[in-house]
């Protein structure tokens, strides 16, 4: 666990030292440039092609939340061609990174139009062989009285699907021993770094949900 803790800071160290909201238009094309839409098997198939490059990824949000940490992942299941180093194969998640630091990459900041039909045929893919499932959250009781909030319980809370433009970069892990030494962290081989208004939900026919509040 310890070990778990050094990594994940490590690779946090490292990201700073190199380096949900409705703000895509869905069903408008973008007039400079294309964008590719990608599931997320697609971009752990080729790292090295997609690495520093700006895409949209499509797939399942899963978040990993507890009482003092909120991490958000893209995923899929079953990827043909997933990341492996050492004989480590990693997990086909990609991590969501919305809280910039100076030194680190820049994501995109333009609000690309993206074609609706080219999102809905990624999830129709990743459909096929990955379901939602749940993701645990704390729930919390708030008096407005006291102005105090209270830990109740944990919930099993769907996860939903999602579409992220942004930069994909690399962990780095995967320029080092992971596999060979043993690996911590959240088991993520790669970080798509976006704008939070470049994160969107998305119904099963990839309509854009309301952003939360």
């Amino acid at each position: 666990m310890e070990r778990q803790r050094l990594n994940v800071q490590s690779s946090v160290c490292w990201i700073i030292a190199v380096m949900l909201s409705t703000g895509i238009t869905l069903g408008q094309e973008k007039s400079n440039h294309q964008i590719k839409v990608l599931t997320v098997c697609e971009v752990l198939g080729d790292v090295s092609h997609h690495s520093d490059a700006a895409v949209a990824v499509v797939g399942r949000m899963e978040r990993s939340v507890s009482l003092t940490d909120h991490y958000e992942f893209i995923s899929q299941d079953r990827c043909e061609r997933p990341v492996i180093t050492h004989g480590h194969v990693w997990s086909n998640k990609i991590q969501i990174l919305t809280d910039r630091e100076a030194g680190m990459p820049k994501p995109p900041r333009e609000k690309p139009g993206l074609e609706r039909s080219a999102i809905a045929a990624k999830l129709s893919t990743i459909r096929k062989t990955t379901k939602l499932g749940f993701h645990q959250e704390p729930q919390f009781k708030v008096d407005r009285r006291s102005r105090t909030i209270t830990y109740r319980h944990t919930a099993s809370v769907p996860n939903q699907w999602a579409v992220v433009y942004g930069r994909i970069v690399t962990v780095p892990d995967l320029n080092e021993d992971c596999g060979a030494r043993g690996c911590g962290g959240f088991d993520v081989p790669l970080i798509v770094i976006a704008e939070s208004y470049n994160v969107h939900r998305l119904g099963a026919d990839a309509t854009p949900l309301p952003a939360e509040r």
